[in-house]
């Protein structure tokens, strides 16, 4: 009997063991990915608004002494969306979504079909944020602080905007092969983190429109991989 509890505990630390420098391994073969969207100044110039919008948005390019005034150049953290796709699962740590000083930041929303999309409303106000033709994002509010958490099951694109405030808007692309979402700075450098070695195609999304698309990016096993920049042409492509 004794042999017996001894072999089952030397086999139990075994797999423990194994589980462990599985575990570590994985870890050691993510691979965090850097580049840099070269954006030129002219683009993505706002077209001129109706005299009863630029009313209407007046309260958001106007310090208030609450809110800060929303900056009207591009900014492409705030409008771009940098992305991998190709086989595999999600990375983890994938940056998030959020509402902020009202604006949707991204405004391009990427998500994985299956997954549950998440947007943090960080402004004091509620939001009311809905996908125009999604079966699954209705225009549910969202109260200061909180978090809006849905499934999004099918693959597709919708415009999105705000019910209540009708100056937030932005764009939902659910792909069904995403892999990673990168953190994408003002100044137009990217970093994805914890990705597996592959061979993926990396996107570059602005409101409804792909304006790049690079197949054949090889991630192999380093600590750090750092990409050719890429031109983003003033037509945005």
């Amino acid at each position: 009997m004794g042999r017996t509890t001894g072999r089952r505990r030397a086999v139990l630390s075994m797999l423990v063991l194994a589980g462990l420098l599985l575990t570590v391994a994985s870890a050691a073969m993510a691979v965090d990915v850097r580049g840099t969207l070269r954006v030129p100044s002219d683009y993505g110039g706002a077209p001129a608004e109706a005299e009863d919008e630029t009313r209407r948005n007046r309260y958001w390019e106007e310090w208030n002494g609450f809110l800060d005034p929303r900056d009207p150049s591009f900014d492409a953290a705030r409008e771009l969306a940098v992305v991998l796709t190709g086989e595999g699962p999600m990375a983890e740590e994938q940056p998030g979504h959020e509402v902020a000083n009202g604006a949707l930041r991204p405004a391009t929303i990427v998500e994985r079909a299956g997954a549950t999309l998440r947007i943090q409303n960080t402004d004091p106000m509620s939001h009311q944020l809905t996908a125009e033709g999604h079966p699954e994002f209705g225009p549910t509010p969202t109260s200061p602080g909180l978090t809006r958490q849905l499934l999004v099951s099918e693959a597709g694109s919708w415009p999105v905007r705000d019910v209540i405030y009708g100056h937030v808007r932005g764009h939902l692309h659910v792909l069904p092969d995403l892999v990673a979402r990168a953190r994408l700075e003002g100044d137009g450098t990217f970093h994805f983190r914890n990705v597996a070695p592959g061979t993926y195609t990396l996107k570059v999304f602005h409101g409804e429109r792909m304006i790049h698309e690079q197949a054949g990016v090889e991630i192999n096993d380093t600590r750090e991989l750092t990409l050719e920049p890429i031109a983003i042409s003033a037509g945005g492509s």
